[in-house]
């Protein structure tokens, strides 16, 4: 690698799948994206479904147990989809997305069986995937340049109101004057 080359983590499951020449660097990317949720903040639903949505190239045919790469990208995005309640992105229901002959990511297969979640069952995968995405309660995080924008509208909302209230206390207050000056000429019987 040369000293200028930078390393980007996937933001998406594209980029991952775009990024692997193999098994075992899907395996590595799919960890970077991981850390990627984790660490850059991602912990909106609607960040996550971005984070998800876009269809990534099949990987089939790029190299061995490709099919496999398919299958665990979309049980994943599936079982993140329904673990953060937002919809399943609609690459998942690709029939192509599902491993060949059944995958079991360690030799205790009796225990993967039972413990694996059904996205991963019905695509022949038995693991028991990472969860990598937490919603947080309250607002998303916003720019100090909304904050500004958003301060300044308030403002003008603010100063509309004043001169509404100005207004109307104005035309009271003229209204009060012209009743009393015509109660005070007014003839008695």
């Amino acid at each position: 690698m040369t000293p200028d080359a930078t390393i980007t983590r996937p933001l998406t499951l594209r980029d991952v799948a775009e990024q692997s020449k193999s098994i075992d660097e899907f395996g590595l990317n799919l960890r970077d994206w991981q850390h990627e949720i984790q660490r850059s903040g991602v912990h909106s639903r609607k960040a996550m479904g971005l984070r998800l949505n876009t269809e990534p190239p099949l990987l089939a045919e790029k190299f061995e147990l490709g099919d496999v790469a398919d299958a665990y990208l979309a049980a994943y995005a599936e079982w993140l989809s329904d673990s953060a309640r937002i919809p399943r992105p609609n690459w998942c229901r690709q029939r192509k997305r599902c491993a060949d002959k059944p995958w079991f990511a360690s030799p205790d297969t009796k225990s993967l069986l039972v413990k694996s979640p059904a996205s991963f069952r019905q695509r022949n995968l038995f693991t028991v995937p990472e969860a990598v995405f937490t919603p947080r309660r309250g607002r998303p995080p916003v720019s100090a340049e909304q904050k500004r924008v958003k301060a300044v509208l308030r403002q003008r909302e603010y100063r509309a109101r004043i001169r509404q209230l100005v207004s109307e206390a104005r035309q009271q207050a003229a209204d009060r004057d012209r009743l009393s000056s015509v109660g005070a000429t007014a003839p008695e019987d």
